[in-house]
């Protein structure tokens, strides 16, 4: 098969694809973020794990802060036995209630230990929301570079027909050599290919984002806050970290576990109260005990050492996370200043100089005062420059996504 055979071939593929795609997307509006986020937050079942957490947490705080239930005891005595204690006649029997008594704050400790969790719980779920609108952010600019580039395949596509077309009219004029129509049959097969490419690259890159609410891929996604660039205020950045707020609530569970252990070093008591009643008189009489438990052989001393050295490790983790994240958040920054003023240089400077090396590199060809090597190598500079362009734009919202996850705030607040 000829390579214009095989162009033609690829072409018409492409340009079917383009078109079903084109009809599918016809029937919705763009999907823009903040409704990809909408879908993913009612439809991610961690966010609904970490719901079911938190409220399983405030089960647990109102379940640790109420009194143990107290016992109630039926003993019979002196009964059915030998001799004078044959029968029931001198039988006692005693009806009693047993009440924990606790003496050092173990109630009070378990309801700390329990609001701790609760807390615990809260910042989790709320650090999954987070983490989802990072994801989802992440994909939805995936997509919007996805989509960009394909577009820029599709212009460099349509070049290349219309430097074909002028290079087989001069190729048949015998104004240009057979091997440069040839050549230009090549170079429109890989750009062909590579739109072929790029379309299918969009198409998975939105079914992907599409997976983050079950869905299909089936839709267009908007672009027009792809190309925005903002200025990010850094003092938005300086307030509550929620991961830091996550390391502060497991040192402060930690802290109310050592509060408990040291509760236990104080015995808890049984007070028993009750009524004794003596078959053989007719007779009955009050009674009292308290049991107390004899502290010889374990004091919970161990076990408050360990509480402490888990406050300690949780205050070093704490500190630890702190600086990573101040790390983080100046990889983030740069990373994010770095990106944008890429892009401003080209669009400043390197695409419109490319633009224009194209206009007149494809004026001269027409006038013959240049070769078709140096319409491909501008046509090839000014692609190369556009996608550059995408790259850095999709390096300056991913890195923008991860600092609004990083601050927990939203594009508005850090934005300026």
């Amino acid at each position: 098969m000829s390579i214009q055979n095989v162009a033609a071939l690829i072409g018409a593929v492409n340009l079917a694809g383009f078109v079903c795609e084109a009809a599918a997307q016809a029937q919705d509006a763009p999907l823009t973020r903040e409704a990809a986020l909408e879908r993913a937050l009612a439809d991610d079942p961690n966010v609904a794990a970490a719901d079911a957490t938190e409220r399983a947490a405030e089960a647990s705080v109102r379940q640790a802060g109420r009194w143990s239930n107290p016992t109630l005891e039926v003993t019979r005595e002196n009964f059915e036995g030998s001799g004078i204690y044959a029968g029931s006649d001198r039988a006692e029997t005693t009806y009693a209630l047993r009440q924990p008594l606790a003496l050092g704050g173990d109630r009070g400790a378990r309801r700390d230990i329990a609001e701790s969790d609760r807390d615990l719980a809260r910042v989790g779920a709320g650090l999954r929301r987070l983490d989802v609108v990072e994801e989802v952010e992440h994909a939805f600019v995936d997509a919007q570079a996805a989509e960009a580039a394909r577009v820029v395949a599709e212009e460099r596509l349509a070049v290349a027909r219309e430097l074909a077309a002028a290079v087989n009219r001069r190729v048949q004029a015998a104004r240009d050599p057979f091997m440069a129509g040839s050549r230009a049959q090549a170079r429109l097969a890989e750009a062909e290919i590579e739109a072929e490419s790029a379309r299918r690259s969009a198409i998975s890159a939105r079914n992907r984002l599409a997976t983050y609410w079950s869905g299909a891929g089936d839709f267009g996604v908007e672009l027009a806050s792809f190309e925005q660039l903002s200025e990010v205020s850094p003092d938005a950045l300086q307030g509550a970290i929620p991961d830091a707020q996550l390391a502060e609530a497991q040192q402060g569970r930690a802290e109310a576990q050592l509060r408990l252990e040291r509760a236990r070093q104080i015995p808890n008591v049984d007070l028993q109260a009750g009524l004794r009643e003596f078959s053989e008189t007719d007779e009955t009489a009050f009674v009292l005990g308290v049991a107390v438990p004899l502290q010889i052989w374990d004091r919970n001393s161990d076990n408050i050492a360990r509480a402490r050295a888990e406050r300690d490790r949780a205050g070093h983790q704490r500190e630890a996370f702190a600086r990573a994240a101040a790390r983080q958040r100046a990889t983030l920054m740069n990373q994010l200043d770095t990106a944008r003023l890429e892009v401003e240089g080209l669009d400043a400077r390197v695409i419109p100089s490319s633009e224009e090396a194209l206009r007149f590199a494809r004026d001269g060809y027409a006038r013959g005062a240049f070769s078709y090597i140096d319409v491909l190598e501008a046509q090839r500079a000014l692609t190369e420059a556009r996608l550059r362009r995408i790259a850095s734009l999709r390096s300056y919202h991913r890195a923008l996504a991860s600092l609004k996850r990083l601050a927990g705030v939203n594009a508005e607040e850090i934005s300026q």
